[in-house]
């Protein structure tokens, strides 16, 4: 035991001593330590013999009776016949196994040597032991408080063993074991030196650990153990690799610590053939990994590669780095993964703060071949943290940032994965992007999170040459949420991945939310293949920039392909809501024959994040080659260089409904797209732009609000759209311009060629505010077509486009329609369409002007009403033949009824039970004209 060592015990005690009422125990400290100079011995290995006077087995075999502190110093003369002089060694060859120590407080000093007889070997240790006969170890060591040093130790079982229960508090510093005097080669033992037997608070410091055959450190089932200022795999310059199979083996052991917070604590734990450090087993838990080279030189800027950096199986509660910056790991230029996590019990641990695949700067390449692996049930991990120091710097790793297979519940926050440490600039080999895939999920994953809500939660995930973020295998339920994906760290500046993220493999159910994910070489987001369902995009910027007001182009923001389904693309909300724009092409695009049934609601696509001033892609959303039953809802689809939507390549079956085409997000004011508003071509059929309370507001293009386009385009329905401000046409089909009726509408082309109506006269009431309309219908099959009826565009010409839906009627076998209805007054221009029973719309007909009419509204004698109230029936009679008769609420929605004929003039009409009381409409087409009366229900 040294003088300091004894020193720093007494001070200790000193302290103590003085925060306790119990001074009188001073006394026994103070004889305790008094006792211990008292028996402390001093012995001298003179010889390499392996026995007799002057031997280390005689000087171990003294100190074990000793009762005190003792050391063991060297001072073997050059005429010893086992000094090599070329080599500046001495070498002691051991017959058997030396005594174990089992005196306490043994320090056994080699580097005496030196002090003695000058300095012959300047590359490393004086004394090195061998042995000629079947020994396990060089030292072995089950008590406590032991000191060795300065020693070359090779061709053993353990160079260094401890172990049993009582083995703590020994250190073992500044030796070599298992390689050569100078350094450079390897002298094996199978293991450097092992600690077992649940020994504990042990450390293992300053040596160069090397060419041993299996681990250079082995603990088992012991704790509280430090492994600091080594060079475990390497020369002795840690310039260059001297193999272990492992560089620190810890199995079922717990609490130990590996390397520190200074450069004096840093192992060198490199050049391993299998792992630097593998920890192993359900009881090895609350492990520190900290301020390591593992996989480079002792400059930190060269590879001396393990095949894996660090390896946790069935391990828990492990710490690899640290919350400082001095606690970081630098974890590269290994061939397989700088950190891999496997087994159902790897849970619980943090790789924190760390850098994985660069040099020490953070600036230079080092690769590994994966960054950070985990599967196999690896679950409930932190990898980074929300500290500026906690996240991991993930870069220039040659297939991959982070992989998660078959692993949940894990979390992945705040880390660098991809540019160097500045978050500013691609790690790249000449013109070449390294890191393949930054993060990547795989083989049934499920509920890990990358990224979070808060801004310390954020990856810069960029600079990937593949994808930036890729769900494969049938993952589920992993958020992505808050990353930067494409950009720098600032979110306004351009680093590519490929792709920001793929969703493809089954993968369903994953939620993307509140992203960046800007400035891709290619998509943005990219959701592909059969089976791949139900994943949500919510509330991400897609183009632009952090703030969604500059764009950040992707070559396309989004894409669903190959077959995917269920999949949602914004939301009903307003934090669902995607601003996706300043695309170099696409805003979204939609394609391929089994892409169904996906659902892109309420986002802005070609608009800032206001909805208030363009940010253009190239074109909207382009929906082509066969996709079917998708859903366009709600959007603002607005200020792009061309057209806001296009159906193309057999787009059947679509709903385009409730979006805003052109405008601003307000509806009124011009946004409008480079040409026309939507355009449905190339065989695209039976979609629905529209519907039922569900009409597209279609303004202000250059060009056309819809064009349909070539003959296999059919049964495109455009229903109670609203189209103003639209340059030419609201709707346009082919040829260009207003196409003329014909007879019979026997003709073909888009949509059939669709003849418009006729509308035959306007009468306006100014009593009621109703007005009645009616005319008639030319085309094949008549009965049920449906007429849909506008406010047209005061502003435009006469073959114009409908602003205002009003209602809708039915025409009959005969193609005669009539309508009664509100919002229409006299002066105003009226406009239709016509939809067959196939659902061919046609284009808008010729506007018509709105007039008072008294004659439709005046007393009648040819018809008489009666009884007027009525109840559950009424009669009708005239003196002329009654041709039809319809009956409308006072809202304008027809009422179905049940007709009895009385005889030839006089019919009965009878309602249904459940008709509310209210004023009603009765229209009568006669032979001559139609005429209308009202009547009351109580």
């Amino acid at each position: 035991m040294t003088a300091l060592f004894i020193y720093q015990i007494f001070c200790r005690i000193f302290v103590l001593l003085n925060n306790t009422p119990m001074k009188k125990t001073g006394s026994v400290f103070l004889f305790m330590i008094v006792s211990i100079f008292s028996f402390s011995a001093n012995y001298t290995v003179t010889t390499t013999s392996d026995a007799g006077a002057g031997s280390l087995r005689e000087a171990i075999t003294s100190a074990n009776s000793s009762p005190g502190a003792d050391n063991i110093y060297f001072n073997i003369p050059t005429t010893d016949p086992n000094y090599f002089s070329a080599e500046g060694v001495w070498e002691i060859k051991l017959v058997s196994a030396l005594p174990m120590l089992t005196g306490a407080y043994i320090n056994i000093d080699a580097t005496t040597q030196a002090s003695n007889q000058g300095n012959p070997n300047p590359f490393g240790p004086e004394i090195r032991i061998t042995h000629t006969g079947t020994v396990t170890s060089a030292f072995t060591v089950v008590t406590q408080n032991n000191s060795i040093k300065g020693f070359i130790i090779k061709d053993f079982e353990y160079g260094i063993l401890i172990y049993n229960v009582t083995a703590s508090n020994n250190t073992v510093t500044e030796n070599f074991i298992g390689i050569s005097y100078n350094g450079s080669s390897a002298t094996p033992n199978v293991h450097g030196i092992g600690i077992s037997g649940n020994s504990a608070n042990n450390t293992i410091s300053g040596n160069v650990i090397s060419g041993n055959t299996q681990a250079g450190i082995a603990i088992g089932e012991s704790h509280n153990n430090i492994i600091k200022g080594n060079f475990i795999g390497t020369n002795s310059s840690g310039m260059s690799s001297v193999s272990n199979l492992y560089g620190v083996a810890i199995q079922n052991a717990w609490s130990n610590q590996i390397g520190g917070s200074t450069m004096q604590d840093r192992n060198i734990i490199s050049g391993n053939t299998s792992a630097g450090i593998v920890i192993d087993g359900l009881q090895s838990k609350n492990n520190i990994i900290c301020g390591n080279y593992i996989g480079l030189n002792s400059d930190g800027i060269l590879a001396i590669p393990n095949e894996g950096g660090i390896i946790l199986s069935n391990a828990s509660e492990t710490i690899i780095g640290g919350s400082t910056v001095s606690h970081k790991n630098i974890i590269s230029g290994n061939t397989g993964a700088g950190i891999t996590l496997n087994g159902t019990g790897t849970r619980l641990n943090s790789i924190i703060g760390n850098y994985i695949g660069t040099d020490i700067s953070g600036t230079i390449p080092l690769s590994n071949y994966a960054g950070i692996v985990l599967k196999s049930n690896s679950n409930k991990n932190n990898i980074g943290g929300i500290l500026p120091s906690e996240g991991n710097l993930i870069s220039a790793n040659i297939e991959m940032g982070i992989y998660v297979e078959a692993s949940d519940s894990n979390v992945i926050v705040g880390n660098i994965i991809g540019p160097d440490i500045s978050g500013t600039s691609a790690l790249i080999i000449g013109d070449t992007l390294i890191q393949a895939n930054g993060v990547e999920f795989n083989t049934v994953a499920k509920h890990n999170r990358l990224g979070g809500t808060s801004p310390s939660e954020r990856n810069i995930i960029s600079g990937n040459r593949v994808y930036g973020m890729v769900y494969y295998g049938n993952t589920a339920y992993n958020e992505v949420i808050g990353n930067y994906i494409g950009t720098d760290i600032t979110g306004t500046t351009s680093i590519p991945n490929a792709t920001g993220i793929c969703v493809d493999g089954g993968s369903h159910h994953n939620p993307i939310l509140f992203n960046v994910i800007s400035g891709n070489i290619s998509y943005g987001i990219f959701i592909v293949t059969n089976q791949t369902f139900y994943n949500e995009v919510k509330g991400n910027f897609i183009g632009t920039d952090y703030s969604g007001t500059s764009s950040v182009p992707n070559d396309a923001g989004l894409l669903l392909a190959g077959g995917a389904k269920h999949n949602i693309i914004g939301g009903n909300n307003s934090a669902d809501r995607n601003i996706i724009s300043g695309n170099r092409y696409g805003g979204i695009e939609i394609s391929d024959q089994y892409t169904t049934d996906n659902t892109i609601q309420g986002n802005y696509i070609g608009t800032d994040f206001n909805g208030s001033a363009a940010i253009p892609n190239q074109y909207g959303i382009g929906i082509t080659t066969r996709p079917k039953h998708n859903t366009i809802d709600n959007n603002l689809i607005s200020g792009n260089l061309k057209f806001g939507l296009l159906l193309f390549e057999f787009a059947d079956s679509n709903t385009i409904s409730r979006n805003s085409i052109g405008t601003t997000a307000n509806q009124l004011d011009p946004l409008s797209n480079g040409t026309a508003g939507i355009i449905i071509w190339g065989g695209s059929s039976g979609n629905m732009i529209g519907g039922h309370q569900m009409g597209n507001v279609i303004a202000y293009h250059d060009s056309i609000g819809i064009f349909i386009k070539d003959n296999n385009t059919k049964r495109n329905t455009i229903s109670e759209n609203s189209m103003f401000q639209n340059t030419l046409m609201g709707i346009d089909i082919y040829p260009e311009g207003p196409n003329n009726n014909d007879a019979g509408d026997e003709d073909d082309g888009p949509n059939n060629l669709m003849n418009h109506p006729n509308i035959q006269h306007v009468a306006y009431n100014p009593t009621s505010l109703g007005f009645w309309a009616y005319g008639t219908i030319d085309t094949q099959t008549p009965n049920g077509t449906i007429i849909e009826l506008f406010i047209a565009d005061e502003n435009q010409f006469d073959r114009g486009e409908g602003k205002t839906y009003l209602g809708k009627a039915i025409a009959n076998a005969s193609g005669e329609w009539f309508f009664y209805g509100e919002g229409i007054t006299d002066g105003e221009l009226l406009t239709a369409t016509a939809t067959d029973i196939s659902g061919n719309t046609s284009e808008f007909c010729p506007n018509f002007t709105v007039i008072v009419s008294v004659e439709d509204f005046s007393k009648l004698e040819t018809i008489q009403l009666y009884p007027n109230p009525a109840e559950n029936y009424i009669f009708i009679e005239s003196n002329s033949t009654i041709h039809s008769l319809r009956i409308f609420s006072n809202n304008g929605n027809e009422i179905s009824v049940k007709t009895e004929q009385i005889d030839f003039l006089k019919t009965k009409i009878i309602f249904p039970s459940s008709l509310p009381a209210g004023i009603y409409h009765i229209m009568i087409l006669l032979e001559t004209r139609i005429v209308s009366k009202s009547f009351t229900i109580h």
